[in-house]
């Protein structure tokens, strides 16, 4: 495990041998804290509220479901977070009086975004969440309206994100019913979607090449991990100790540290995956038993060592 987030580099790839080791509108008055912790932003009716972190929040709200600063997946999005405020990067979290937090979006400016798309002029959402309890009671629609509304201020043409109708990410219903408009899709079943504010300006795109971009891995087994999925870590470390162990290989561990990088990825959520032989065999974290699972009985890759 890396005891310390590498260096970002302008341009190229960080490789190693071993492993490496948040959907809500109203009008609102802005309220800003003296020492500018937890800027809450906005106040709804019924006391639901939206607040913005910055990069001095650490330890004081939870990330993408981990709670415990001390985990080393808290630490590395937490990291990676403070350094893409310096990009633009926005993270605003919805809370309830009842629940507290009970929500969260994440977005960009289109041109730093950590997708492989073509976003230049708009706003990206890379995630949008919100616990299961409060579904159906329009919270992603202030989600995706604040992300809106900075989109606005910022003089964009608009909103961009990525959906899927699979797992591990949000599917594009939300966006479709909140002035979203489906421009182009990916195997195996993704979709980008934009909301325009003017609809002369230029679309979204995919950068494309899948293919190719996953040719240029080689053969033999490569991971791809970044520091915007905090999943990441786990899913490095099991799957090299069982390719270790159970496979006898060594696999090639790739982490994207800029969003040229993670633009230029082999598959559109570009951020986590596992290539094969120069073949996507999984397009967002999974764990050891998916793994296994992925090389016995979808690759026919037999065990050499049991562990």
């Amino acid at each position: 495990m890396l005891s310390a987030v590498a260096q970002e580099p302008t341009e190229g790839i960080l490789t190693y041998s071993m492993p490496i080791l948040y959907r809500l509108h109203e009008s609102y008055e802005e309220e800003k804290t003296e020492d500018n912790r937890m800027k809450t932003s906005e106040k709804a009716k019924g006391g639901v509220r939206i607040v913005e972190m910055t990069d001095q929040d650490a330890e004081t709200m939870p990330l993408c479901g981990h709670k415990d600063p001390s985990q080393g997946a808290y630490q590395h999005k937490f990291q990676w977070l403070q350094k893409r405020m310096t990009e633009g990067l926005k993270v605003k979290m919805l809370h309830t009086p009842e629940d507290g937090l009970a929500g969260y979006i994440e977005y960009v400016p289109g041109q730093r975004a950590w997708r492989a798309v073509n976003a230049k002029g708009y706003m990206f959402i890379h995630c949008i969440y919100m616990q299961k309890v409060y579904k159906g009671r329009g919270f992603g629609t202030l989600l995706i309206e604040e992300c809106a509304k900075d989109a606005r201020k910022a003089g964009l043409n608009g909103v961009a994100v990525v959906t899927r109708q699979g797992t591990w990410m949000v599917g594009k219903e939300l966006f479709l019913k909140n002035g979203f408009e489906e421009v182009e899709t990916a195997p195996p079943d993704f979709s980008l979607l934009v909301r325009k504010f003017t609809t002369s300006a230029p679309a979204p795109s995919f950068k494309g090449r899948w293919d190719q971009k996953r040719k240029e891995f080689g053969k033999g087994l490569t991971i791809i991990t970044s520091g915007q999925c905090p999943q990441n870590l786990k899913m490095v470390s099991d799957i090299t100790e069982i390719a270790q162990d159970r496979y006898g290989i060594e696999p090639r561990i790739v982490e994207y540290t800029s969003y040229r990088q993670a633009q230029n990825a082999p598959w559109p959520f570009a951020v986590s995956g596992v290539l094969y032989d120069g073949k996507l065999v999984a397009d967002h974290p999974i764990g050891g038993t998916r793994f296994q699972n992925i090389m016995e009985k979808e690759l026919g890759i037999k065990a050499v060592k049991r562990r």
